[in-house]
């Protein structure tokens, strides 16, 4: 079992996103589809785009955000395949990043076995609070138990499943197999090329 060096417990209201993420999804990942009823939105929520981005935002102001780019932008789609569908959008944002450019281009290097294996790694330089505890099931299977729970179904699955085709895994798949109050169980499977 791989664990990530314990960072302790970071109460929820301080939990923060770094701005890297923020920028993935509405500077990239959303470019042309931010509306200025959209914007206004997010401006009433706590994120102002006629502004330079903050280093950080406050985990749940940004799980809002999420709800109200899914309502704005993917509407008369089901909940779940919306977010599915924006978790992509964000992946790819996130790539053009100047972090995100780096992370990837190590990521398409690994293959997606020693990909999955650096995610702790990964996540925790998106926000202040990540843990995961890895644990290999097989060759292409991995459960990934997190300390934190996402209320976007299909959010997490997907940009999982984004970053694992990322690393060259073929026909990935992610389920949530557990999930509690301070914490999500997925499995991460694939199988090789």
């Amino acid at each position: 079992m791989l664990r990530m060096k314990h960072r302790g417990t970071v109460p929820l209201e301080q939990r923060l996103v770094y701005v890297q993420v923020v920028e993935g999804l509405l500077e990239h990942g959303l470019r042309g589809s931010v509306s200025p009823r959209l914007k206004h939105r997010l401006r009433q929520a706590g994120i102002d785009l006629d502004r330079p981005l903050l280093p950080g935002y406050p985990v749940l102001l940004w799980g809002k955000c999420l709800d109200v780019i899914v309502e704005e932008t993917l509407p008369g789609l089901p909940r779940e395949e919306a977010f599915r569908q924006l978790a992509e959008r964000h992946v790819q944002g996130y790539g053009r990043t100047v972090v995100g450019r780096a992370v990837y281009g190590v990521m398409r290097l690994l293959g997606p076995r020693r990909m999955v294996q650096r995610l702790p790694q990964t996540l925790r330089a998106t926000d202040n609070y990540t843990e995961v505890e890895l644990t290999e099931q097989g060759p292409t299977t991995y459960a990934m138990r997190m300390n934190s729970r996402v209320d976007a179904p299909g959010y997490a699955e997907a940009l999982f499943e984004s970053l694992l085709r990322l690393g060259g895994a073929e026909s990935p798949r992610v389920a949530r197999i557990h999930e509690d109050a301070d914490s999500t169980t997925y499995q991460l499977t694939w199988t090789e090329r």
